[in-house]
């Protein structure tokens, strides 16, 4: 068994998993951090960690507690994405940016770094709704930009620069590449592409050309070796990278423990049909290769890190009925 490890208020890329794997749904099971946490315990598996960027230092502290603890107790289960060992954002990109594989860097806004090169942008380093500014060019512009989020409201705390590292495709479009790692399978998804450059989704209709050439790209896996690499670098081998490719390399914008899955029963066009096909075949093969047999079965139990200024975070429902037997004195 799987058991997918996540923040209870964000299950829902797990459950659009689940809704496409079809007889390997039951080889899964969600569970929440706050439910571990909650008992202490947990039920022997393999565990795939996710939400990092939604984890207190404590809770980060808390999940390594947790994998430790399985493996001295069942030590054929498997830990995909160690919690001690994955990068999040902006270490990964100071870490892709020093090996040469990223051509951009990053710097802290919280920290009262300037930008070393124009353009760069402002973004929160744990957030996923997109950046706080525009694109800026110069020194006036960042102080404008600064100017703003203050009078806005926005705290330094958490924030980043990002140098602006993309390019127009032939038609004109800013791209984004998204490919899955599940246990060292790469499982490339999808090809967004967008008439302004934060493509978070994709702004363009598609058509016979370019639903062949994302066909072509989830069929031919072209990055294979390179995305590989990358993943191992981020010490994550269960997420989903996106990035771009400029003069023909590989910019990795960021990698997501905790990803969108792709709607497996959404149907449009025979190509977009037949990529999605394939995405979710090699998806199902990727889960069923790495729920190997264990010899442990059961339950397993850990200790959490003594807190000092902080608990971690319990199950809402839980939590809620624990406080009404106590205040009814059951």
């Amino acid at each position: 068994m799987i058991y997918y490890v996540s923040r209870e208020d964000y299950t829902q890329p797990v459950k659009g998993l689940l809704a496409g794997l079809g007889q390997q749904k039951n080889s899964v099971k969600s569970i929440s951090y706050e439910k571990l946490f909650y008992e202490g315990a947990g039920p022997v598996g393999h565990y795939v960690f996710t939400d990092f960027d939604r984890l207190s230092s404590y809770e980060l502290e808390s999940a390594f507690c947790i994998a430790s603890a399985l493996i001295a107790h069942a030590p054929d289960a498997r830990i995909f994405n160690y919690p001690n060992k994955v990068l999040e954002r902006y270490p990964l990109l100071k870490k892709l940016s020093s090996e040469g594989l990223n051509r951009f860097d990053v710097s802290r806004y919280d920290a009262g770094e300037r930008p070393q090169r124009y353009p760069v942008f402002i973004r929160l380093e744990d957030d996923c709704q997109g950046p706080d500014s525009p694109i800026i060019h110069n020194e006036d512009e960042f102080d404008l930009a600064v100017q703003t989020l203050e009078k806005n409201g926005k705290t330094a705390k958490r924030r980043i620069m990002v140098e602006f590292c993309a390019e127009k495709d032939r038609d004109g479009f800013y791209r984004k590449y998204g490919a899955f790692n599940i246990g060292g399978k790469i499982i490339p998804q999808h090809i967004l592409r967008s008439e302004g450059w934060n493509v978070k989704r994709s702004g363009m209709q598609s058509d016979d050309t370019f639903a062949a050439e994302e066909l072509a790209y989830s069929r031919d896996n072209p990055h294979e070796k390179q995305l590989l690499k990358i993943f191992e670098i981020a010490g994550i081998d269960f997420g989903r990278i996106d990035y771009g490719m400029v003069d023909g390399s590989i910019q990795t914008y960021e990698i997501n423990s905790n990803a969108t899955f792709p709607d497996f029963a959404d149907t449009h066009d025979d190509q977009r049909d037949t990529r999605r096909h394939l995405v979710r075949q090699s998806v199902v093969e990727a889960i069923a290769k790495i729920n190997t047999p264990m010899k442990a079965e059961g339950r397993f139990r850990f200790n959490l890190p003594i807190p000092v200024l902080e608990r971690p975070r319990l199950p809402r429902k839980r939590a809620w009925r624990a406080w009404i037997n106590r205040a009814l004195g059951r």
